[in-house]
């Protein structure tokens, strides 16, 4: 997915967002990790609905409270590649990392939830149920370190 795919109501590339932009609860998340401030922020703000974070690809609620071990924790996804910071949403942690973290009632759940929200915002088009082409395979694959490359 790229950015030209954000909705229009959402902060785009190139856009500045300040302290005073960002609700009040997520700026000690924007702070802590990995990635830079500036990065969190920018993420952060493109997926602001209403005065609510909502993952990017889930429309779930997101919680910069929780534990940073928690499933829903709020995480940094990088929509294109994980060396581009420049084109980065927020969506919780468990959507990530959902095909190792979850049991199979679980995953189908969580994949009928996205399919009603990929539906509704139009991602998601009539016919239903088509299957991945023949020997598909993700760009992206994972190095031994467990990184993505």
């Amino acid at each position: 997915m790229r950015m030209e795919n954000i909705e229009e109501n959402q902060t785009t590339p190139g856009s500045t967002t300040s302290d005073d932009d960002v609700p009040p609860e997520w700026t000690t998340w924007c702070r802590r990790g990995n990635h830079s401030p500036t990065t969190k922020k920018k993420a952060l703000m493109r997926c602001l609905q209403g005065g609510q974070v909502r993952g990017y690809f889930s429309d779930l609620p997101l919680r910069p409270d929780l534990d940073h071990g928690h499933s829903m924790y709020p995480s940094v996804e990088h929509l294109v590649d994980p060396t581009n910071h420049d084109e980065t949403v927020v969506e919780a942690r468990i959507i990530n990392y959902m095909k190792s973290h979850l049991s199979e009632q679980e995953f189908w759940q969580v994949v009928e939830h996205l399919f009603a929200v990929g539906v509704k915002k139009g991602r998601i088009k009539l016919p239903y149920g088509k299957r991945l082409p023949k020997n598909w395979s993700p760009a992206r694959h994972y190095k031994k370190d467990g990184a993505l490359n």
